[in-house]
């Protein structure tokens, strides 16, 4: 068979394929799911009232927005990035944000750092915050993956690097609402050693279920 005759063979027998909706409606649709879920446990478990006192203050308010910030960029990257014509340049969208997460994260932790000599220096002191990103952020892992994995990305390990890190700005947030303390230095130890996983979950999940997907 020459090669016109199979081009119309295959255009005769393939299945319709369902178009991708626009990655910025694929995100906001995926954001506004994870919002809903996360709400609930947020809005039965959480003290709203310390939160809301917490969030009050400046440098606190510009954590909380910069961490948000950064998960929502994240995610709206990755749905970019998973689509094989887009510029790697969307990789760059939740650096800003994140620099400024990490700037007054750092800050909070030198202002606690009297605090951080009454509670001591126990290793495993903050495991709670730990425990809490694990249980938020490894299922929002999963449904971020098997959202992306029907766009068939080229760059696997990119999309899941800033997938992942919009999943962990995204669970950064959601910890603050049951966190009643500014963040200490051991707290930012759990929490870095709890995005470390979620960055390597991701990752190793995009090497299985997004890798050879071109």
């Amino acid at each position: 068979m020459n090669t016109d005759g199979l081009i119309a063979e295959l255009a005769a027998s393939a299945p319709p394929v369902k178009r991708l909706a626009p990655p910025m409606t694929r995100a906001f649709v995926w954001l506004l799911a994870v919002a809903a879920i996360a709400a609930v446990p947020i809005i039965l478990l959480s003290n709203l009232h310390v939160w809301a006192g917490r969030a009050s203050h400046p440098r606190m308010a510009l954590e909380l927005a910069a961490t948000l910030a950064t998960g929502i960029a994240g995610v709206i990257a990755a749905f970019h990035l998973s689509i094989p014509d887009r510029s790697p340049r969307w990789a760059l969208l939740p650096l800003p944000f994140a620099l400024v997460w990490a700037a007054s994260t750092g800050l909070g932790c030198w202002q606690t750092l009297a605090e951080q000599d009454k509670r001591g220096w126990g290793l495993f002191q903050s495991s709670d915050c730990f425990v809490v990103l694990m249980i938020v952020g490894i299922p929002m892992a999963g449904l971020l993956l098997l959202s992306l994995r029907r766009a068939r990305p080229l760059q696997p390990r990119l999309v899941a690097t800033v997938g992942a890190a919009g999943v962990a700005g995204l669970a950064a947030f959601v910890l603050q609402f049951f966190h009643p303390f500014d963040v200490t230095v051991m707290d930012l130890g759990a929490h870095l050693a709890g995005l470390l996983v979620l960055f390597a979950v991701l990752n190793l999940s995009a090497r299985l279920g997004l890798a050879g997907r071109a």
